[in-house]
């Protein structure tokens, strides 16, 4: 009766793993109730917000033991050196897994997100407006501090982050592209100027790179786009001085918590993944980090 009671224990566990999950085998640990989980884990932003759970016992009398990521930790998950990883997005995560083949592993939590956000020195937000720059044709007509048509927006030029700045604009109805945000295909993390059907401001956007001149571009152009390491390194706080920023619930750039099959049904496993999507570390991560990185759960609130 007692070993009955304990399968139906854990299926149960198991099911509310699966609601914020991949689809994974079931099996089960002799001591899957028991003992440390031992994390492969990030940086800023990933280690310190396990610490949080653990000293916080937001995930109860969960243990973790932490350990810095190496570049192999999903294949350390997958053959029983770690138990779980914290250190990668999804997309990430994803392209790992598929170039080795890693298929016993999967998302059991995606936690929060490090958002890209855009930012004005000239302008103070992205109110409609009728006023122009940059026209060529006529003189500039300013009678506001709204972000004007044919402003100029300088965005990174990498793949991934001109994509996810034209996402940005999209969010907050400044151009509209062929296909919304959230999408994990090739094509969807790699839109282009050439996926722009719409730009409702008709802005110019130009793809530069910020890695040494990003306080200079800032001040140099009407509006930009950077990610929050890069903005902080300028002076910016995104909570109060982005004029938008990426959303967390559906971004496919989500910071993800990786577990193995052989652990489906932990209920530490299961402790820990309703934790790090909890209000308390969202709000967490506002008061400490305004807005560097925020959940990936619930609504950013600056």
């Amino acid at each position: 009766m007692r070993l009955l009671l304990t399968l139906v224990a854990v299926a149960v566990l198991t099911a509310s793993v699966a609601g914020c999950s991949n689809d994974v085998a079931v099996t089960y640990s002799e001591n899957a109730a028991g003992g440390l989980l031992r994390v492969r884990v990030g940086g800023e932003g990933y280690r310190d917000v396990l610490e949080h759970v653990a000293n916080s016992t937001l995930a109860g009398d969960v243990k973790l033991e932490l350990a810095d990521a190496a570049d192999d930790a999903n294949t350390e998950v997958a053959d029983g050196r770690a138990d779980l990883a914290f250190y990668q997005t999804q997309p990430a995560f994803l392209g790992n897994q598929q170039a080795n083949k890693l298929d016993t592993l999967s998302i059991v939590s995606k936690v929060d997100v490090a958002p890209y956000a855009l930012y004005s020195s000239r302008w103070k937000d992205l109110a409609p407006t009728d006023d122009w720059v940059n026209s060529n044709l006529v003189p500039d007509s300013i009678t506001g501090r709204s972000l004007p048509h044919g402003a100029e927006v300088a965005v990174p030029a990498t793949k991934a982050g001109f994509a996810r700045s034209l996402y940005l604009l999209q969010s907050v109805g400044l151009v509209k592209l062929d296909r919304p945000f959230g999408g994990l295909s090739v094509a969807d993390l790699s839109v282009s100027e050439a996926n722009v059907t719409e730009s409702q401001r008709h802005l110019a956007i130009r793809g530069l790179d910020f890695s040494e001149y990003a306080k200079d571009i800032y001040h140099n152009y009407d509006a930009v786009v950077l990610d929050p390491t890069t903005a902080t390194s300028i002076g910016l706080v995104p909570a109060k001085d982005a004029l938008a920023i990426e959303p967390g619930p559906g971004n496919p750039y989500a910071r993800v918590l990786i577990a193995p099959s052989r652990l489906a049904g932990d209920p530490r496993v299961s402790a820990l993944a309703h934790a790090l999507e909890s209000k308390e570390v969202a709000q967490y991560l506002q008061n400490t980090y305004h807005g560097k990185f925020i959940s990936a759960q619930l609504p950013f609130q600056p």
